[in-house]
């Protein structure tokens, strides 16, 4: 302990002088500024040590600690020793992709979502697998507060082209397709992933439903109603709503093969508390996608949540 200490005083004083030195080479009162900022300065390094200092503390190695850690049932590990865990995994073999993909998930489930950017990346670099490029994805997402930025969805795609049956990926292609507007895409991702989960499988219904509910928003088509309305006379919307359902149905007789405009005419006569009408746009949408299971399973999720029973057209 004395001879540690001695040892401390002796680092701090040089490193004071070093400090000092040039008012040091000074004469008259700037010399002795500079013994009194060296003095100062040595003494506040082994007050800070006394004060701080823990030389009686346990060490601990880290060798033997990570055989412990190596050993040990990794149920049992806290947060703290999981993380430790999995970097010492990385660092004896950085070819390991499932230790560095979990480190990454660890990091990302932890809100370092940059670091665990850099091994996915790493991991892909060593093996372009779909889910590591799944975790990418999902890990930009997360950055980026729910965006399916470009880099994403490149990332999503290399995923899907990967594994086409991998839910997560289509799920995310889809949503950044409704965002850019189109909504055939985005129907024909989400149809795609729900026709692949199982009937009992409780993402199924989740995203038939929340897709249904997207597809059957009315599309403003990017146009700003308060830019349309300005300087005209108020309109009177249950006239304005009737007209948009006339023109959409009068498309839909030429135009059949638009899941999303079939599943917004269900819901805009669903608003008019008319559900006969609305049963009927859902059952001539599935009658244009007799074909396409997919779109069908939309339409009826759509069906299902107004509660309709399903009909022929």
């Amino acid at each position: 302990m004395i001879a540690f200490t001695l040892v401390c005083m002796g680092i701090g004083a040089a490193a004071a002088i070093w400090l000092a030195r040039p008012l040091l080479q000074e004469a008259g009162a700037a010399r002795l500024i500079g013994v009194g900022a060296g003095a100062f300065l040595a003494l506040g390094a082994l007050s800070a040590y006394w004060v701080n200092g823990m030389p009686d503390a346990p060490g601990a190695p880290y060798q033997p600690r990570m055989e412990a850690l190596r050993g040990a049932d990794p149920e049992t590990l806290s947060p703290v020793e999981q993380e430790e865990w999995l970097r010492d995994a990385v660092r004896r073999d950085g070819r390991d992709i499932e230790a560095r993909r979990l480190l990454g998930r660890f990091l990302a489930a932890t809100g370092r979502e940059l670091e665990a950017i850099a091994h996915f990346e790493q991991a892909i670099r060593v093996s372009p697998q779909a889910r590591l490029f799944n975790d990418l994805g999902q890990t930009i997402v997360t950055l980026n507060q729910g965006t399916v930025t470009p880099e994403a969805a490149r990332a999503f795609t290399s995923a899907h082209t990967e594994d086409p049956a991998m839910p997560e990926p289509a799920f995310f292609l889809g949503a950044a397709a409704y965002e850019a507007g189109d909504r055939a895409a985005a129907a024909s991702y989400w149809g795609g992933i729900i026709m692949r989960l199982d009937e009992d499988d409780p993402y199924r219904a989740a995203i038939a439903s929340r897709a249904a509910d997207l597809l059957s928003r009315p599309s403003m088509g990017g146009a700003d109603p308060a830019v349309l309305t300005e300087g005209a006379e108020r309109p009177d919307v249950e006239v304005m709503i009737e007209g948009m359902i006339a023109r959409l149905e009068t498309r839909l007789e030429s135009e059949p093969a638009d899941v999303s405009g079939w599943m917004t005419l269900a819901r805009a006569r669903m608003m008019q508390d008319n559900p006969q009408a609305a049963a009927s746009a859902l059952a001539r949408g599935r009658a244009a996608f007799a074909d396409d299971p997919g779109a069908r399973a939309l339409i009826s999720a759509l069906g299902a949540a107004f509660e309709l029973e399903e009909t022929d057209a």
